[in-house]
């Protein structure tokens, strides 16, 4: 991973999921002040919030970088017509609050990305392998990467609509972080 500057910050125990990755406030408070949540809890641009940085698109983006098919999924829309099991489902999408949700549920291929205009993406997992999960907190110059821990095959992370994710392969494990600009 090339140095943009985020400490990584690792944690010793690793909790294998049968879900239990530790609730964690979140000081998203600059970011989350320039968003307001629809009534169907999608973040859009807060038009009152002062001028500030360029906002993200309004769609999350993610990127599978490892040799393995993973799967990404829209849990907003009608039509949904799978199941998620997310371990994150709150608003900042960085806390434990495990939840099973209507979903629908893509593959995507290794190389491939997925996100942008008409392709939301609000979480992703790999189906046939356990993955360790990073996260970013702070902004500035506080900015840094937690282990969240690794995952089962089939968990879900939730990302939300100004998140970044990218899942890269180390040795025969995937290993995915979440960043937001």
């Amino acid at each position: 991973m090339a140095n943009t500057g985020i400490r990584v910050k690792e944690k010793r125990s690793r909790r294998m999921a049968l879900g239990t990755a530790v609730g964690i406030a979140v000081p998203m408070a600059a970011v989350v002040s320039l968003l307001a949540l629809t009534p169907s809890g999608t973040a859009v641009a807060n038009p009152s919030a002062s001028a500030g940085p360029a906002l993200a698109a309004a769609y999350g983006e993610l990127y599978n970088g490892t040799r393995w098919t993973m799967e990404y999924a829209s849990f907003s829309g009608s039509g949904r017509t799978d199941r998620c099991d997310v371990w994150n489902n709150s608003a900042s999408a960085r806390s434990d609050n495990w939840t099973n949700l209507s979903c629908k549920q893509v593959e995507l291929k290794a190389g491939k990305k997925a996100g942008g205009p008409g392709n939301d993406v609000d979480g992703f997992t790999f189906e046939d392998r356990a993955y360790d999960l990073y996260m970013q907190f702070g902004i500035g110059d506080n900015k840094r990467m937690e282990y969240m821990g690794g995952f089962k095959k089939g968990v879900w992370t939730k990302i939300t609509d100004i998140d970044n994710a990218r899942c890269e392969p180390v040795g025969t494990v995937a290993r995915c972080y979440v960043t937001f600009p």
